[in-house]
């Protein structure tokens, strides 16, 4: 347990920006808590030298990152050139049970081509202490 800033809602911000954009995950841990400003199994921590949100551009063309924050909303863009293969992506997040002291969700990565679902993919089961 430690002090907490703000950078942890950049990071998660980033996340879930990665995910829609149908980048690599190489590497994400959860908070400990839920956050207050992204459900559960939708956030991703850092903490210096010790756990850190890593991913991959899996993609045949470079991409660009685009990051702004205006009045207390932080918004991530992904550029990249288009691939035939590119899919709609939507992310599907739930709790999945509580005792008293921890709450437990995951997380799915839903893909769509021309509306129609093609892989449903588990990117995480996460546990979180309740406060």
């Amino acid at each position: 347990m430690d002090f907490g800033g703000g950078i942890c809602q950049i990071t998660s911000t980033l996340y879930n920006a990665v995910v829609y954009a149908n980048l690599e995950v190489t590497q994400r841990a959860n908070h400990q808590f839920v956050p207050s400003y992204v459900t559960a199994s939708r956030d991703a921590t850092v903490v210096y030298g010790a756990i850190d949100f890593q991913f991959k551009n899996n993609r045949n063309y470079p991409i660009k990152l685009v990051c702004s924050v205006a009045g207390g909303v932080a918004n991530f863009q992904i550029f990249g050139m288009r691939q035939d293969d590119d899919v709609e992506v939507q992310i599907s997040s739930y709790e999945t049970g509580r005792t008293a002291t921890a709450i437990y969700s995951e997380s799915y990565k839903i893909l769509k081509r021309g509306g129609q679902v093609i892989d449903k993919q588990l990117m995480s089961k996460d546990t979180y202490k309740r406060h």
